[in-house]
């Protein structure tokens, strides 16, 4: 049975998305850039580690 983590291994992103906007109206352009960077990268790792036990 396949599972659906789309919504699991998008979070990171989200979250990352909603501190960089908080990050922007501050004027902390690198804090923001950061929380993107690292929410994709954690997005990302969860989603190789996703596919790989849908694989087996």
């Amino acid at each position: 049975m396949k599972k659906n983590d789309s919504m699991t291994t998008g979070f990171p992103l989200v979250i990352g998305t909603v501190i960089a906007a908080g990050s922007i109206t501050q004027d902390n352009y690198g804090g923001a850039a950061f929380a993107v960077v690292t929410g994709a990268i954690i997005s990302l790792v969860l989603h190789i580690k996703s596919s790989r036990d849908q694989g087996s």
